[in-house]
């Protein structure tokens, strides 16, 4: 309590917190009270006395605020807590939120209006984010600041926030809450650590600056689009951001948020590029002009506006994830590591860096380097389990690189703190093998068996490789068979197993269970098709590998060609597949016509529908004639093709006669070998000759019942003219 000037006055003795918000001054005059006065009760006399507000101030500690706000932010970016970082600017603070490998950081105006304050969100940027940067920005701040704040387009406006404070305060201190009438904010004032606002009873408003009126005037003039994107109607909110484009055309801040809107659809790249480029260059753009230069594949033009954008900004864990984009565009084996140092040197506490910087390393034969990093990752771990997945990790990098010694060394060090860990003892045993110590590594493979059964578990990678182990250092393919038949379907594994289990069954002369292992296969490639094009690769090449076993040791062509059709269709434009998908398709025909030439010719009323040229219309009288004739002349124009394959006008002739015929599967052949090999010209008179076998092999397939070779068909007759 204190008397200045003939007036009584309570003053805050000491400030007083308010979660991360220190008040730091408060006073409040007594205007009513007359003298003389007895004094001697102290405050709590006069604490019904209602007084008028004079002085607040208060100021936060950024990094207190940062951690008040970080539970509150779970849900933004990811399930758990983030890491927030806040640094202080002359209009208000720059924040920073990252969890796992995503990012989002943005800049807050603050905005000071009579008793309430403005936080406008600017500049938001971010990666690998599911939303528009700038609606992230907006709820994360509407969640810092509950349950005072309230969303206004896209800003957040904490209301009559003098009262607030005083209602809180002074009860809690004794008094009776002081009137705020005529008070106002002053501007925000920044130091390093710390943001402070005082308040004003003179009258005059703030003086703004020109930041916080550009971030009014902006708040204004996108108000109903800004509602609709925070509240998730991105397309309608673009419609809006165009509208409010024409009132203030090449708007930076509104131009960025349409642009980022259509970013984030990804089918809408050009879309965005083009809308961006209208206000700035795409170089200049910071991360979005680098993932839209990136997605239209001008990887050069990407680097440059990433590398810009790392360079500028000022939180280290989004500057982090900016080098390490300019890395996986990077070539170049040395510019792809320099960009990594640089995300370590601004993030060194980022696991994605060190993990990127060890196989870069790798790759690089820096053997040490890595390892460096790996122990630095090992270090910053919290508990075994922690350090136990880091080693196991760097293991696998490094044997996966040919790294085998080391490798070796680093799977031990993953058992010392999981010495029951059977993946650890698999890895282990992987690395015993490269280096040549195979009896070692099928000791271990078994005991990571066993630890896998012990927790009632049969893990697919150690079936494998035990079964692999057991063939080649014991030649126990019995063995072997039943350790890949553990594996059941559904697995990733399931192919690799169904094939190992084909394989061997082959070896030990059991083609009937080889055959009905490879099926097992097919149907387990045809339940889930790969998108990955290497996995797609590798399970075709495993079809052909079962589809060699058919066709050779069984002499079942038809098992091999529905092998070679799902490969086709793993691999469409394998050359080596689709000619051997052909050459076994036209061998099925072949034997089958012969065999049941006499029966099929007289019932046959059905002809080819092939286009004039190449079939003229024949009477039923005259059909066995011209079955005979058409043979000699198949048998004839077959010899001439094979001694000029350019001689277009008897493949023209040799076409007609096998389609009059009906021999479907030779016809396919003959006319996909000369739409691949002619020209354009060729290729438009062979197409509907293609196109009308397709669908008479795919109906007769599904007659027959094989579904999957009828399917093969109606993909291929799918595809369009090249």
């Amino acid at each position: 309590m204190s008397v200045n000037r003939g007036t009584l006055s309570i003053e805050l003795g000491e400030p007083f917190a308010l979660g991360p918000v220190s008040v730091d001054k408060l006073a409040l005059a007594l205007p009513n009270v007359r003298f003389p006065v007895d004094l001697s009760g102290g405050v709590t006399r006069l604490r019904h006395k209602r007084g008028t507000l004079t002085q607040l101030a208060l100021s936060m500690g950024l990094h207190d605020v940062a951690g008040f706000v970080a539970p509150r932010l779970r849900g933004i970016l990811g399930e758990t807590a983030p890491d927030v970082g806040l640094v202080s600017s002359p209009w208000g603070t720059s924040v920073g939120i990252r969890s796992g490998s995503s990012a989002l950081a943005f800049d807050v105006v603050v905005v000071p209006t009579d008793r309430d304050i403005r936080l406008v969100p600017q500049r938001a940027r971010g990666v690998h984010l599911g939303a528009p940067p700038h609606v992230l920005a907006v709820r994360a701040l509407a969640e810092a600041c509950r349950p005072f704040g309230r969303v206004v387009g896209s800003a957040v406006v904490l209301h009559d926030i003098v009262a607030a404070v005083v209602r809180h305060v002074l009860p809690s201190a004794g008094a009776r809450a002081p009137s705020v009438e005529g008070t106002r904010w002053d501007a925000v004032s920044a130091d390093p650590d710390r943001l402070s606002l005082q308040i004003s009873v003179s009258g005059s408003p703030a003086a703004l600056s020109a930041e916080a009126i550009r971030a009014i005037e902006q708040v204004d003039l996108a108000l109903d689009a800004d509602d609709a994107a925070v509240a998730g109607e991105l397309d309608e909110a673009r419609r809006r951001y165009l509208l409010a484009l024409e009132r203030a055309p090449r708007h930076p801040e509104i131009t960025t948020r349409i642009a980022w809107i259509d970013a984030i659809a990804e089918a809408r790249t050009e879309a965005a590029l083009a809308t961006l480029v209208d206000a700035m260059p795409a170089v200049d753009a910071g991360l979005l002009g680098g993932r839209l230069l990136a997605a239209i594949g001008d990887d050069d033009g990407a680097i440059a506006a990433f590398s810009s954008a790392a360079h500028d900004e000022p939180f280290a864990p989004l500057a982090a994830l900016t080098w390490l984009e300019v890395a996986k565009l990077a070539t170049d084996a040395k510019q792809r590591l320099d960009a990594i140092d640089q995300a370590v040197v601004r993030s060194p506490a980022l696991e994605d860096a060190r993990w990127m910087r060890i196989t870069a390393r790798l790759d690089m034969g820096d053997g040490s380097g890595a390892r460096a990093d790996a122990e630095h990752l090992e270090a910053a771990a919290r508990g075994p389990e922690a350090r136990y997945r880091v080693w196991m990790q760097a293991a696998g990098a490094f044997l996966h690189r040919g790294y085998v010694p080391e490798a070796r060394q680093l799977f031990e060090r993953a058992l010392r703190y999981a010495p029951e860990s059977a993946d650890a003892s698999l890895g282990l045993a992987r690395a015993l093998r490269a280096a040549g110590d195979g009896r070692r590594s099928l000791d271990l493979l078994a005991r990571a068996s066993v630890l896998a059964s012990r927790k009632g578990q049969t893990l697919p990678d150690v079936e494998v490789e035990l079964a692999r182990g057991l063939v080649e250092y014991a030649s126990d393919r019995p063995a072997a068979i039943a350790r890949v038949r553990t594996i059941l379907p559904g697995r990733p594994l399931t192919p690799e197993a169904r094939l190992l289990e084909g394989r061997w069954r082959a070896e030990l002369g059991d083609l009937a269970g080889a055959s009905l292992a490879f099926a097992r296969l097919r149907e387990a490639i045809e339940a889930s098709f790969p998108e990955d094009t290497d996995r797609a690769a590798a399970l075709a090449a495993m079809l052909v590998e079962a589809a060699d076993v058919e066709e050779n040791a069984r002499v079942d062509l038809r098992a091999a060609q529905r092998h070679l059709g799902v490969a086709l269709r793993l691999r469409p434009r394998d050359r080596s597949i689709s000619v051997a998908f052909r050459r076994v398709s036209t061998e099925i025909g072949r034997p089958v016509r012969e065999e049941h030439v006499e029966e099929e010719r007289p019932a046959r009323t059905r002809r080819s529908s092939l286009p004039a040229p190449l079939s003229e219309p024949v009477s039923s009288g005259e059909t066995h004639v011209h079955d005979a004739d058409d043979e000699a002349l198949v048998e004839r124009f077959t010899e001439q093709l094979r001694g000029n394959p350019d001689d277009h006008e008897v493949a023209r002739q040799l076409a007609g006669a096998l389609g009059r015929l009906g021999r479907d599967m030779d016809l396919l052949a003959l006319v996909s070998t000369r739409i691949e090999d002619g020209s354009s010209d060729i290729v438009r008179e062979f197409w509907p000759i293609r196109q009308d076998v397709l669908l008479r092999l795919a109906a007769t397939a599904r007659a027959e019942g094989r579904t999957s070779e009828a399917e093969l068909y109606e993909q291929m007759s799918a595809e369009t003219l090249p």
